[in-house]
């Protein structure tokens, strides 16, 4: 039977889709938008727009790391579960092989004993669906916590920057140039990791 799939091997990608653009915006008599949504060259010029690199922040974040290491745990888990499930399965299959081959049992209990296999192999079935639905499910719920707590930093960080729009950028992504100038990656980093590590260090006392 095909083994449990570790969810955490699409983690960034889904990150990268989640976190596509971040932005929030302030009212500004000098800024003017085109009928197309982009921002006109002004608000260039006047350095109202950044980015980030969302695989370099994700990779980073302390937050997303420890996140992704307890996913990362509890998927071993449930997969040595599964297989451990699945090992006994296979045992009874083999005795009831072995049984019809050799005539040790009669029909009727020989019947009873495969309608209760397959039973199991339902069961089984139900099992290794569950526990990947349980992991899908706990990976949203830590690509949220991860993109609540950027999107919370960046709203406090933008209050003494006056920017924009804050985009983040991501390879084969809608921004298929940005000046090295506009980057504030490293930035973010630090500061969301300074918050994290507070907030980690305040939950210990």
């Amino acid at each position: 039977m095909k083994k449990l799939n570790l969810i955490l091997e699409c983690i960034l990608f889904v990150a990268v889709a989640v976190l596509f653009v971040l932005f929030f915006t302030q009212k500004s008599a000098n800024t003017k938008v085109e009928s197309d949504g982009q921002v006109v060259e002004s608000a260039l010029a006047s350095g109202e727009i950044v980015y980030v690199r969302v695989d370099s922040l994700m990779q980073n974040y302390q937050l997303f790391k420890d996140l992704a290491e307890e996913l990362k745990t509890k998927s071993q888990n449930l997969d040595a579960e599964l297989n451990n499930k699945v090992k006994k399965f296979q045992k009874d299959v083999n005795d009831f092989q072995n049984k019809a081959k050799k005539g040790l049992e009669t029909r009727d209990k020989l019947a009873e004993m495969e309608q209760q296999l397959q039973v199991d192999q339902q069961n089984l079935a139900q099992v290794r669906d569950t526990y990947a639905m349980q992991l899908s499910e706990e990976e949203q719920v830590m690509n949220r916590k991860c993109l609540q707590a950027i999107m919370d930093f960046l709203a406090e960080y933008n209050k003494d920057k006056g920017y924009h729009y804050v985009l983040g950028n991501t390879f084969g992504g809608n921004v298929l140039y940005s000046q090295p100038s506009l980057d504030i990656t490293d930035d973010v980093i630090a500061g969301l990791n300074a918050e994290y590590k507070k907030s980690a260090d305040a939950a210990k006392k």
